[in-house]
């Protein structure tokens, strides 16, 4: 047995953090911190003390995770839930609407939420929610509950958001009085939400980068005690990398406009539905969001979860060999569909398939090139967006989503338009030869020529927004 095992077995049962791979380094400092500040060096006694002092194992925890993080992480879901879900929520009751963010590190996520709702509702956004923060860390809850942030959590947060909610302050900047004193961050555990108890019922938990510290069987136990947090009517939003992870069947995972979060199981939607379709939700876009009557712009669709998409019993090797070539088969016959400009047997096809595979990137892609020839652009859009979620890597949907935007398929959107093509550049700086998570087709435009339009496309980009800045500051 490893010598951390016992400290690893601790730390499991307690906080619920899985230890392995890379994360034993940091415990293994964390160990030989502990030695240096109690004397100790016997396991036994260590553990001991561990158990005796919760300060000690604060400060001991504290010490193996990675509280990197930064303001408007994964700005989509935010914009979703400030510009489009809380508004609904409002509409339909009373305030105010509480909203927690659960593994809340040094403050980032919520007091990013304080800011666009300040943006979005003013001085009445104090009076219509309220914000909670939580985490088993002491010491970064001390760091959130002061608000000073030096430049690298500034890195996704616009200049101008910055220059109005920040202050100099000693060599970094302290977020300002009244939103620093909105915020209230609690002790919090995942695995014992009733010791550690963080107030709720919550209309929103957030829990976004996060999980990547539990196994499976940890994940599915904090979100039954995330259950116990969660309004009767509330969402729950994870990380756009973890949505798949945190399919555990505990909640029901649903869309709207993009984004995905989790609710109780048979809870009416907060807006009304969209007709269901068989296999694929149906995500707006932003060109939805002007839309007012209801039809177009809120539509939600329950996916079928991880055990519902499951073979009833394991197939025999020589069985799901046999699928596997079927699936194979299949697109590349999609493929030679769409080559041949048979689009409605491609459609045809590629549907049937994703009816059985729903995340299968490959299908998602071809079926997203298939929409933009049938000239349905908000369908190509469904099936680009859900490419990215599945696989964050898949530049093909990237820079066809914002081809999209720049071909006047979509009502243009320059900042949307920016942030694709800007995600098509990195991707294939870090792997140029990337081939964006497809696992059986090429990708439809060769790595090289896709950078080098992107490159071209992002200054296009760049140009409009300095443009309409520029008109924007002149009136």
């Amino acid at each position: 047995m490893s010598a951390l095992a016992p400290f690893k077995a601790l730390v499991h049962q307690r906080c619920g953090l899985h230890l392995e791979g890379l994360a034993e380094a940091r415990l293994f400092r964390a160990v030989a911190s502990l030695q240096a500040s109690t004397g100790l060096t016997g396991t036994t006694q260590l553990l001991g003390q561990l158990r005796r002092d919760p300060a000690l194992f604060d400060q001991f925890v504290s010490q193996l995770t990675v509280n990197e993080t930064y303001f408007c992480r994964e700005p989509d879901a935010l914009n979703w839930l400030v510009s489009t879900y809380l508004p609904e929520r409002l509409a339909a009751e009373q305030p105010p609407l509480s909203i927690f963010s659960a593994g809340c590190s040094s403050g980032e996520e919520p007091y990013s939420v304080a800011m666009m709702l300040f943006e979005r509702f003013g001085e009445r956004a104090k009076a219509l929610f309220t914000l909670t923060g939580g985490d088993l860390d002491h010491q970064v809850l001390t760091k959130a509950r002061q608000a000073v942030y030096g430049g690298m959590a500034f890195r996704a947060l616009s200049p101008d958001f910055k220059a109005r909610y920040f202050s100099p302050y000693q060599g970094r900047y302290k977020l300002h009085e009244s939103l620093r004193q909105w915020v209230t961050f609690r002790p919090f555990n995942l695995l014992n939400a009733d010791e550690s108890s963080a107030g709720g019922p919550f209309d929103v938990i957030l829990f976004r980068n996060v999980s990547i510290y539990f196994d499976q069987q940890t994940r599915r136990r904090i979100h039954q005690q995330l259950g116990q947090l969660l309004a009767p009517n509330g969402i729950l939003l994870c990380g756009v990398t973890e949505t798949l992870g945190n399919d555990l069947g505990v909640f029901e995972l649903v869309e709207a406009q993009g984004v995905f979060y989790f609710r109780h199981a048979e809870q009416p939607a907060a807006v009304p539905a969209a007709p269901l379709q068989p296999f694929l939700p149906t995500m707006g876009t932003k060109a939805d969001e002007s839309i007012n009557d209801g039809e177009g712009a809120n539509k939600k669709l329950a996916l079928a979860s991880s055990a519902d998409l499951a073979p009833e019993a394991p197939l025999e090797p020589a069985a799901e060999n046999e699928r596997l070539d079927s699936i194979t088969q299949q697109l590349h016959t999609a493929h030679q569909l769409l080559d041949q400009n048979a689009f409605n047997d491609a459609a045809a096809m590629l549907e049937a398939l994703l009816k059985h595979q729903p995340w299968l990137i490959d299908a998602l892609v071809l079926a997203g090139l298939v929409a933009r020839w049938q000239q349905q652009p908000n369908q190509a859009y469904d099936y680009f967006k859900r490419a990215i979620y599945v696989a964050p890597e898949c530049w093909p949907a990237h820079f066809y989503l914002a081809e999209l935007y720049r071909q006047g398929e979509l009502t243009d959107e320059p900042l949307q338009r920016k942030q694709r093509y800007a995600a098509v550049v990195r991707l294939l700086t870090t792997v140029p030869t990337s081939n964006g998570g497809l696992d059986t087709i090429a990708p439809p435009l060769p790595p090289g020529d896709a950078r080098f339009l992107a490159e071209r496309y992002l200054k296009a980009a760049n140009t409009t927004l300095a443009s309409t800045s520029t008109t924007q500051g002149v009136g």
